[in-house]
């Protein structure tokens, strides 16, 4: 069984369709690149994979120019009306920290692609995420949208200067980190090893103005039955190798039988839970370098020597040979003039 990419609400997407428009494409168009039928479009209540929605997210920002789309886009009042069931049942908690933990809680109701924890001690609350999808996939606009989306949604509705300690993303980022650094008023972090925010753990006991214990209640057990009706969704062991190798890629440790060993299996196991899922640790370790390889010389100004060292390469001319194996151009003309590629799913 080969592993498939997660589904997702549509509707973020249906926002994203919208910005396409302004840009002059057309809604043929937008159906015939995406995969996507009109009534996907329409449908507020449409699931669909969520490469979809992460790269509508991309192909807005590259046709308008505008790196901090998701960033903008996310700093909308009317987000909630627009996100339904999972937003509402976060809003109607009567603290951040209620929306904090329900939002958690209840992840799954809008997707399984994102996989969400919070954890809360004495001094600081931390929410971190990942996405359970290859990394060809960009997800840096979904997840800047993401992070930005969830901060607003606080500050509207405590009515209160929320402000984290901390943010972090797994995305590089090569320009604009300053509006980050205002909007979220401390200093944002790009290339980190997962996304995630910390608070104050005084933050998670800020009333909100629209707590409605009663909606919040009702909203529960709606949601609770949503998720009990639905399929558990594995994780991908592709995935879960994915985040085991980018911790391990530029110490030299990314061998198979280590990961192995830590995720409590056997070399043996590991290679046949992925070639259940269609790949080879091999393919997971080629697949990851290229991509990361893509984000690094894109979105940071990295030079090469240390994007070499970052991806497990000995040298620069190793790193280059590969490089033009899989963009068919040597990585310092790929930076400035990029090439055109579909993402791999």
């Amino acid at each position: 069984m080969t592993s498939e990419i997660p589904t997702h609400s549509a509707v973020w997407g249906q926002i994203i369709v919208g910005e396409l428009k302004r840009t002059g494409l057309s809604e043929r168009e937008i159906q015939k690149e995406f995969g996507v039928s009109r009534a996907q479009l329409e449908d507020p209540d449409t699931r669909w994979s969520f490469d979809k929605t992460a790269m509508l997210f991309e192909r807005a920002r590259a046709l308008t120019g505008n790196d901090l789309l998701g960033f903008r886009l996310a700093q909308s009042p009317d987000l909630v009306r627009k996100a339904g069931l999972l937003a509402y049942v976060g809003v109607s908690a009567p603290t951040v920290g209620g929306y904090l933990r329900n939002i958690t809680r209840f992840q799954r109701v809008i997707g399984d692609a994102s996989k969400t924890a919070l954890e809360e001690g004495p001094e600081f609350a931390r929410l971190a995420w990942h996405y359970d999808v290859p990394a060809s996939i960009p997800t840096g606009q979904y997840a800047e949208f993401g992070a930005v989306g969830t901060v607003f949604a606080l500050r509207d509705y405590s009515n209160q200067k929320i402000r984290p300690t901390h943010i972090q993303f797994a995305h590089q980022r090569r320009s604009g980190t300053e509006a980050f650094d205002r909007f979220f008023g401390c200093n944002v972090l790009f290339g980190a090893s997962e996304n995630s925010i910390a608070f104050k753990a005084a933050n998670m006991d800020v009333p909100l103005l629209t707590a409605d214990d009663n909606l919040q209640r009702t909203l529960s057990v709606i949601c609770e039955n949503t998720l009990a009706q639905m399929p558990q969704t594995p994780n991908s062991v592709a995935r879960v190798v994915e985040r085991q190798i980018t911790a391990r890629l530029a110490s030299g440790t990314a061998q198979q039988d280590a990961i192995a060993t830590e995720l409590g299996m056997s070399a043996r196991t590991l290679a046949r839970r992925l070639t259940d899922e269609g790949t080879s640790f091999a393919a997971v370790v080629a697949n990851l370098r290229k991509a990361l390889a893509r984000d690094y010389l894109l979105n940071s100004t990295l030079p090469l020597t240390e994007i070499a060292y970052l991806l497990g390469y000995s040298d620069a001319s190793t790193f280059s040979t590969a490089f033009r194996r899989w963009y068919g151009q040597p990585p310092s003309d790929f930076r400035e003039r990029p090439a055109t590629e579909a993402p791999q799913t």
